[in-house]
């Protein structure tokens, strides 16, 4: 880390902000001041006066010796450089939206994202990983990353080896299948969603209970199609309708936000033990879990 000692930045006395422990809310303001905002505007985007962004900046002059507000800056912008590549252990490295064919993790499993505009009203769907999550950055609380919920590269890979990668690909399989037949249903209802309610609000609940209901039978149907696969899977068929008559109606109930969710406790019970790490992979990344996986699940050996 480089010290600033002259020109516009200079203090000569070797100030050196990776040192300094700062305040959630100087760390805030700094950060906002190297994106290019000035004081009045820092201050609207944080809600506070903008007297206390120059107070904070004051008190920076005084307590850290730094000459002025540029060579604050800089020596923040510095200590972000410096910073940049410590990165949380948990990030997915890899790029999103995932393409459809993505395969680079051995633990990816595609399911469907609502976006949403500044309105919070659906946009469309894309396809994310199950897996992902967003967290606060260590040591912050306004900067977010995507983290894996089965940890890092490592618990990546203890994971899909206790699930199994052969089941592992042959569910990614069955899903894409759903997937593939849900999308219309799910954009009819988001359709729902967009229009007018208009005076008859009955009608248009009975609209969109219309779309669950057909969206149901198809999907009984499939899976009935499927069931061999299904019990190969270790997946009950009348666990996963009842399943997916939870999920599409919760997915109604909350304003079609919502894709993803932990299964209900009363609805996992009815899926026998090595499927559940598949619903739960939070709870299951640990060693105990994945030799009992391991025990539970032959195929399962090829770790």
């Amino acid at each position: 880390m480089r010290s600033l000692a002259d020109g516009n930045g200079g203090g000569g006395n070797g100030v050196d902000l990776s040192t300094v422990r700062l305040t959630p809310r100087q760390a805030q303001i700094l950060n906002l001041a190297a994106s290019g905002m000035s004081d009045k505007e820092i201050a609207n985007q944080l809600g506070i006066a903008h007297r206390t962004v120059r107070t904070h900046f004051e008190k920076l002059f005084k307590d850290r010796g730094i000459r002025n507000r540029s060579q604050a800056i800089a020596l923040w912008s510095s200590r972000s450089m410096a910073g940049r590549h410590a990165r949380p252990a948990d990030e997915c490295p890899y790029p999103k939206p995932f393409p459809p064919d993505f395969a680079d993790c051995p633990a990816y499993q595609a399911t469907q994202m609502i976006t949403l505009d500044l309105s919070h009203r659906p946009l469309g769907i894309v396809m994310t990983c199950r897996h992902l999550e967003s967290r606060l950055m260590p040591n912050t609380n306004y900067r977010w990353y995507g983290a894996c919920v089965l940890g890092d590269a490592e618990a990546r890979r203890r994971w899909s080896n206790a699930v199994g990668i052969d089941r592992l690909h042959d569910i990614s399989t069955l899903r894409q299948e759903v997937s593939a037949l849900s999308m219309p249903y799910i954009q009819r209802l988001l359709d729902l969603k967009n229009a007018p309610v208009g005076d008859n609000p009955l009608a248009h609940a009975r609209q969109v209970r219309g779309v669950v209901d057909d969206f149901m039978t198809k999907m009984t149907a499939l899976l009935r199609e499927r069931k061999a696969v299904l019990d190969q899977l270790h997946l009950p068929l009348d666990a996963c309708v009842r399943l997916l008559g939870i999920a599409i109606n919760r997915f109604v109930q909350q304003g079609f936000t919502e894709s993803e969710w932990e299964v209900p406790d009363e609805v996992l019970v009815l899926f026998p033990d090595d499927v559940r790490a598949y619903f739960r992979p939070g709870r299951a990344t640990g060693s105990i879990a994945e030799a009992t996986l391991r025990d539970q699940n032959p195929s399962a050996a090829n770790s």
